[in-house]
C-alpha cells in the first residue's frame, strides 16, 4: 500500500494572501517537449489516442493543407500544460480546464517556446469539497516571435481528504462491463467519424448537426503511460535517481526546480501526482479510485473537433471545464453539436457546444470550440 502523502492543510488566509501575491510574476518553466518533431507529434497523438494522419503520416500529410506533418492543437500541452500547484504546502492541484486561442498549427520541426505568468486566484466551494481555491495560469506560445498560441489554465487548489473542508469524494471500484457494453465500446471505436479531406462547408450547416463522439476507454494503466509518453504533466514525473535530486533542491534550492509547483510538492517522498495510476494514493487525496489527467481529457476534446472539422479547417477557440474524474475501469464519449455559424465573405465559423460522458451516464466535462473553415 502507498500511503503517506505527508501534510493536510486546510486553506488558511494567510497561505491565501500569500498565493494572491503571485498574481503578475512570471512562472519558472520546465517544458517537456521543446520542439515538434515527427516522433514528439505522433506520441502525443497517440499518446491521446488520435491516429489522424495529419499528425502521423507524413504522406498523407504532404498532400493535405499544410504540406507536411502538423501537431494536435493540445500538444502544447506537452510543452507545458498550465498546470500550477504554486504556494500552500500540502494542499492538492487538480486540473480544472483550459481555455485556448489558436493562431495557426505548429508544424513538424519547430521549436515552441512557451512563457506563463500567475494568474488570479478565486475561493470556492463545492460538492466534494467545501472549501478550495481556483488558481490559473496565463500561458502563451511562441515559435520565434509569433504567436501560434494563448491559454489561461486553471487548477482547483483542494485540501486533502484529512484536511478540514477537504476532498471527500466516496470511493468507487473500477466498473465491471457486461459483454453487449465492450462490444458497444468495441464498435464505437471501429466507426470513429474523420472528415479528413473534404470541405467543411459552414454555409450548409445546421444549428443541432452533430458533432459525432468518439469514445476513450475504458481507462487502464496503459492507457495513461501511453499518455505520459507524449506528455508527461507535472515535471515531477522522474526517474527515482532524478527524484531525488529535486527532493534535495526542494528543501535546499528551490530556485533549481520549476515555480508552477510549490516546492514542498517535490520534496514529499510519494508524489501525490501518482493518484493517477495508484488507487491508495487517490483515496488518500479524496478522489474515488485512481483517476485519468486533466489535460489529457482536454486533448480528447480536441480530437472530437479536429475528426468532425475536417484538414482544411482551423481550432480557433477550445474551453473545456472539467467536472469530476474519470476513474480506472471508465469510458469517455466526447461528442457535440452545432449552436451557431457565421459567415463572411473569406470563412465561415462554426461554434459548437460539447460534453463528456462516462457508462453510466454521468456528465464529467463540457466544452465549446469555435472553428474556422475557408469558403
Amino acid at each position: 500500500m502507498v500511503k503517506a502523502l505527508g501534510l493536510a492543510p486546510s486553506l488558511e488566509e494567510d497561505s491565501i494572501r500569500g498565493l494572491e501575491a503571485l498574481v503578475g510574476q512570471e512562472i519558472r518553466l520546465e517544458p517537456y517537449n521543446n520542439e515538434a518533431t515527427r516522433d514528439t507529434i505522433r506520441h502525443y497523438a497517440l499518446g491521446i489516442g488520435d491516429d489522424n494522419p495529419l499528425w502521423c503520416d507524413p504522406d498523407y500529410a504532404k498532400s493535405a493543407a499544410y504540406g507536411g506533418l502538423i501537431a494536435p492543437p493540445t500538444f502544447l500541452y506537452s510543452v507545458f500544460d498550465g498546470a500550477i500547484g504554486a504556494g500552500l504546502p500540502g494542499v492538492q492541484p487538480i486540473y480544472a480546464g483550459t481555455e485556448w486561442q489558436f493562431g495557426r498549427p505548429v508544424r513538424r520541426g519547430e521549436e515552441i517556446v512557451p512563457s506563463a505568468v500567475f494568474g488570479a486566484v478565486k475561493r470556492l466551494s463545492g460538492r466534494t469539497a467545501s472549501d478550495m481555491l481556483l488558481q490559473s495560469t496565463d500561458v502563451t506560445y511562441r515559435v520565434g516571435d509569433e504567436v501560434v498560441a494563448t491559454a489561461r489554465a486553471t487548477t482547483f487548489r483542494v485540501p486533502r481528504s484529512d484536511a478540514d473542508g477537504g476532498l471527500n469524494y466516496e470511493p468507487r471500484d473500477e466498473y465491471q462491463y457486461s459483454d453487449e457494453e465492450i462490444e458497444r465500446i468495441r464498435a464505437d471505436v471501429k466507426a470513429e467519424y474523420r472528415r479528413g479531406s473534404e470541405k467543411l462547408d459552414v454555409a450548409a450547416l445546421k444549428v443541432g448537426e452533430v458533432i459525432r463522439p468518439v469514445v476513450k476507454g475504458p481507462i487502464d494503466r496503459i492507457t495513461m503511460t501511453a499518455y505520459y509518453a507524449g506528455c508527461i504533466g507535472s515535471p515531477g514525473y522522474k526517474a527515482c535517481e532524478v527524484a531525488w535530486k529535486y527532493r534535495d533542491w526542494a528543501i535546499n534550492t528551490p530556485e533549481l526546480l520549476p515555480s508552477n509547483y510549490d516546492p514542498s510538492y517535490f520534496a514529499e517522498t510519494v508524489l501525490p501526482s501518482l493518484g493517477h495510476q495508484d488507487t491508495d494514493v487517490a483515496r488518500e487525496i479524496g478522489m474515488p479510485n485512481a483517476y485519468d489527467n486533466g489535460p489529457q481529457r482536454c486533448g480528447w476534446f480536441a480530437h472530437a473537433v479536429t475528426n468532425w472539422m475536417g484538414d482544411e479547417s482551423r481550432l480557433e477557440r477550445l474551453t473545456i471545464r472539467l467536472r469530476r474524474p474519470d476513474l480506472f475501469g471508465d469510458t469517455v464519449w466526447i461528442g457535440g453539436q452545432v449552436v451557431g455559424t457565421e459567415l463572411t465573405e473569406e470563412f465561415g465559423y462554426a461554434d459548437v457546444e460539447l460534453t463528456a460522458r462516462n457508462q453510466m451516464s454521468e456528465l464529467v466535462a463540457t466544452g465549446t470550440a469555435r472553428v474556422r473553415a475557408a469558403r
